[in-house]
């Protein structure tokens, strides 16, 4: 077993702390969004689209696995726009 020093022990330490974070973050974050998403399409849709909604064009309100997959959409075009805008920083 290695001996770490103090500082590389507060190093791992930082490490652990910034990925819990993140990952966290990143959870709550996607309940949030897949909250809002199933509430607001809900409430929106079919109010600007009532004519699609009832003609079966647009489902008036959708799938928790649907408002994931939408959230999860988001969260990739977002982070590509980052990505490409070169706004991704430690």
């Amino acid at each position: 077993m290695k001996n770490y020093t103090l500082a590389e022990s507060i190093e791992i330490s930082n490490r652990v702390t910034y990925i819990t974070t993140t990952l966290i973050t990143a959870a709550v974050t996607l309940i949030i969004g897949t909250l809002l998403f199933k509430v607001l399409w809900s409430w929106t849709v079919p109010e600007l689209f009532p004519g699609a909604v009832e003609g079966g064009l647009i489902l008036g309100e959708i799938t928790w696995l649907t408002a994931l997959k939408i959230t999860g959409l988001f969260a990739i075009l977002t982070s590509a726009g980052s990505l490409i805008a070169g706004q991704w920083r430690r």
